[in-house]
């Protein structure tokens, strides 16, 4: 590696750590605290099914930077350059991801209205005028990182040959993101009056998200929330266990399966799979660290391959089209910065 791309390693991670020390300067010397009052019930949110979304993306946010992640991501795309990884495609997840936080900080919090006792509501003008009010130091640090860690990939890679991608580490997150939503329309319009005909106690609130409505705890036992849980174990599982895909894998034109040359992956590989991602995500205390390990791992793994498709012995690939059912179809193959499903 050579002393200006290395320098420029560098100063990203240097950049991309300065809004982890503003958060620790804000929550050691936080100040004087603002506090109001108000009078009367707080309305509803007016877009219940952004709600679940927006409450787990920032129960997954809240310690990004008092963690020093985007640091930690630049560090480990350098040494993942080091290995011999390719630059391009590091560089481009790195700062794929630096992007992300940058635009989801300003975007997960809750905010309460300007007039009256109510909550924000998702997608209004003045929630998305409040949204752009929050950008500052950490967005312009964050991009500021990103662009660097591109400058220096491109540097380094006119010097090592480079592999095309596969197009497969965009589609797992946004095929991810529609199984979340394909959930979160089941429980809402589905379960939730069926339960409600069975018992006026029972029902299911996903307002702050999935994650925080059926956190693993002794004290939050419900039948409800442990239905919540094996809703979503049995999706996935299921899924992957009988067609190698969710609905969102298949609109993405991805497949789940086994590294070694066999048929689609047992049930049992499939089942573990599952519960490293995503049922650890719903242990309050570590399933942050697990999704932070899971995704870094993609990174320094030599197949790109993302830690609990690595303990599973599973991968994600993409086959073209019209061979997607026939098991001698060629399979492309590439792995994802962020741990999609």
């Amino acid at each position: 590696m050579s002393r200006p791309a290395l320098l420029t390693w560098l100063v990203a991670a240097a950049v991309a750590a300065f809004p982890t020390w503003e958060e620790w300067r804000f929550r050691l010397q936080p100040g004087a605290y603002e506090t109001f009052g108000c009078v009367g019930g707080w309305g509803g949110w007016e877009t219940p099914l952004l709600d679940p979304l927006r409450g787990d993306l920032d129960r997954i946010m809240e310690n990004v930077e008092a963690w020093g992640l985007p640091a930690v991501v630049v560090l480990v795309g350098f040494l993942a350059c080091l290995g011999g990884r390719d630059p391009r495609v590091v560089g481009r997840r790195t700062a794929g991801v630096l992007v992300a936080i940058a635009v989801l900080v300003p975007v997960v919090p809750v905010y309460a209205a300007e007039e009256g006792c109510g909550l924000m509501p998702i997608l209004s003008a003045e929630w998305f005028a409040t949204v752009m009010s929050s950008w500052g130091s950490t967005q312009l640090c964050l991009l500021a990182a990103a662009t660097l860690v591109l400058l220096t990939t491109r540097m380094m890679s006119a010097t090592t040959s480079v592999v095309p991608s596969a197009g497969v580490t965009w589609r797992r997150p946004v095929a991810l993101l529609v199984d979340y939503m394909i959930i979160v329309v089941t429980l809402t319009f589905v379960i939730q009056p069926i339960l409600s005909v069975i018992s006026f106690d029972t029902s299911i609130h996903l307002d702050f998200g999935i994650l925080s409505w059926s956190a693993l705890s002794l004290d939050k036992a419900e039948p409800e929330r442990l239905l919540t849980l094996a809703g979503v174990f049995l999706y996935f599982w299921v899924n992957h266990s009988l067609w190698g895909r969710t609905p969102g894998k298949r609109l993405l034109r991805i497949h789940l399966v086994s590294v070694q040359p066999t048929a689609r992956p047992t049930a049992g590989k499939t089942a573990l799979r599952t519960l490293l991602f995503p049922l650890l995500l719903f242990e309050p205390t570590y399933g942050q660290l697990a999704l932070i390990v899971d995704g870094l791992w993609a990174l320094l793994d030599p197949d790109g391959r993302t830690l609990h498709d690595r303990l599973a012995n599973t991968d994600v690939t993409r086959r073209i089209p019209p061979d997607v059912g026939r098991s001698d179809s060629p399979a492309i193959t590439e792995g994802a910065p962020s741990p999609g499903a």
